[in-house]
């Protein structure tokens, strides 16, 4: 079925485990996402980028998830994953998402503060709700991250009114060497703010620390690139050992259980399987 995420989202942040939010690009992927959240049992999201939406459209794409998420036995949210736009936040909206963010990250304070504002109106006045970020992600090898100020976070919470907050305590988009929650910084931001706080870039981090940031505030991580990566891999050996398949239903099938594999893992790391 297809839902708004707050709720689930509060569910999990009071029941000491997070949501899963699962990046997709075409149907495969969010197949095996919503096949193994109903193996699983768990509550999940499926979110699109900005990058996904231009490779896919937005129409069509919005589409593909929400036939599939009606269909299935488990809550299925769909939510704009970095939207870096006012007018991105409006066309998601249109298309029928359940959940939207607005990441104003890269803008000065001030600015951040003012667009998130405005996005969160858009998606409460659609009855829906919006996710912020403070601080700031870094892309492994091209930039470098701007972890959260906790002296930031009550004033950006207050002016903006978000739902959830995205922070920035030490993962990266991408997969990075040595990649590592500073879990003191996370206990200082969840002492300010009651609001649920979110984890990106989660796929380079050790599973030990994902563990601890749940335990200590995180309620909703997102994964893209782990997904991603298992897509090519897992094409390539099909590939290679099925070099006469020639349909693509048959190859595509084959990759889509190898996905299945990898976010029942993640599910089960968060723990929110049995959670509907």
């Amino acid at each position: 079925m297809l839902i708004n995420p707050q709720q689930m989202i509060i569910n999990a942040q009071k029941g000491g485990y997070a949501i899963g939010c699962f990046n997709t690009s075409d149907l495969e992927i969010t197949k095996a996402i919503i096949r193994a959240a109903e193996t699983q049992n768990s509550p999940v999201i499926v979110a699109t980028s900005e990058k996904a939406i231009e490779y896919a459209g937005l129409e069509p794409l919005a589409a593909s998830i929400i036939e599939e998420a009606k269909k299935a036995r488990v809550p299925v949210a769909m939510h704009l994953d970095h939207g870096r736009s006012i007018a991105a936040v409006e066309r998601s909206i249109h298309f029928g998402y359940t959940s939207v963010m607005f990441d104003g990250s890269g803008s000065e304070l001030m600015e951040n503060e003012i667009l998130t504002r405005h996005a969160v109106e858009l998606a409460h006045h659609a009855g829906i709700p919006c996710e912020g970020e403070l601080g700031c992600l870094g892309k492994t090898g091209v930039s470098a991250n701007k972890l959260t100020n906790p002296s930031d976070v009550g004033d950006f919470i207050q002016k903006t009114d978000v739902d959830f907050l995205a922070i920035s305590i030490g993962s990266e988009h991408g997969i990075g060497e040595n990649e590592r929650l500073n879990i003191g910084l996370l206990k200082k931001i969840a002492k300010i703010t009651p609001i649920p706080l979110v984890l990106h870039g989660a796929s380079g981090v050790p599973d030990t620390d994902i563990k601890e940031s749940i335990k200590n505030g995180i309620a909703k991580i997102n994964i893209d690139t782990d997904i991603r990566h298992t897509y090519g891999k897992s094409l390539r050996a099909i590939l290679k050992k099925y070099p006469e398949e020639e349909d693509p239903r048959e190859i595509l099938t084959k990759v889509i259980e190898e996905l299945q594999k990898l976010i029942e893992d993640k599910i089960k790391l968060f723990g929110s399987s049995n959670k509907t």
